[in-house]
């Protein structure tokens, strides 16, 4: 079974999307299987993979 880590705050501007993005990033070249997302309306976390 996979783990699920959460990051999140109602605060603005406290790193959330690049903590994600990093921790993504790091676990990928563990070699782990990684599916990050991001709920943010301004798709923050989308726009650091250059998918938009």
């Amino acid at each position: 079974m996979g783990k699920i880590y959460v990051i999140g705050s109602q605060k603005g501007g406290c790193a959330k999307t690049t903590t994600t993005f990093n921790l993504a990033y790091c676990l990928k070249k563990m070699g782990k299987k990684v599916l990050a997302v991001g709920f943010d309306s301004q798709a923050n976390l989308t726009t650091c993979y250059g998918m938009i």
